[in-house]
């Protein structure tokens, strides 16, 4: 039993130490970019599979392959009147805890920004659980013309700058 055991933690650290290895520019992800109108912009994505959505509002929905625990999500919500940067970071944790049936969700860190173009943007990070499954979502977003534009990665244990790209890469025309 002890042996059984024993073997079941090695190898669940292996594939642990197979998740946090650093992905180098040999698998670096193809990407093209991803043009909306009303309200106008644009965003670098990968060239990954498409995929449907539980949010009704997503745009984009895609993951690397089917079944991955890594997802890009863009949606686009009407903005309700007087609600703030700060606002949007709770209503995605009640969405977590609400569609995606999501436990012990915790925002990280939450924060204003400026995107490349100077524009006026909120970023924050979210770690919650699916099922016994850790997950971390780092989302970027921006108010424009009564809209929310939202750009969510969302990964296993963590998301890595290389994944932060894409929703940072969010440009407003």
């Amino acid at each position: 039993m002890r042996t059984t055991l024993r073997r079941a933690v090695l190898l669940f650290v292996f594939i642990m130490a197979l998740l946090v290895m650093p992905v180098s520019n040999a698998n670096a992800v193809d990407t093209e970019l991803f043009v909306h109108k009303s309200p106008d912009f644009t965003l670098t994505v990968p060239k990954w599979v498409d995929q449907k959505s539980l949010d009704p509002n997503a745009i984009l929905c895609r993951q690397p392959k089917l079944g991955s625990a890594t997802t890009l999500e863009v949606a686009v919500h009407n903005l309700p009147a007087g609600m703030t940067y700060h606002d949007a970071t709770l209503v995605f944790k009640k969405a977590l805890e609400g569609p995606w049936k999501a436990s012990n969700v915790k925002i990280l860190y939450e924060r204003e920004i400026k995107l490349k173009d100077n524009t006026q943007a909120y970023e924050f990070e979210v770690k919650w659980k699916s099922g016994m499954w850790p997950l971390r979502s780092y989302a970027v977003i921006v108010f424009k013309d009564k809209k929310i534009i939202e750009a969510v990665i969302t990964s296993s244990f963590w998301v890595g700058d290389n994944q932060k790209q894409y929703p940072l890469s969010l440009i407003l025309k």
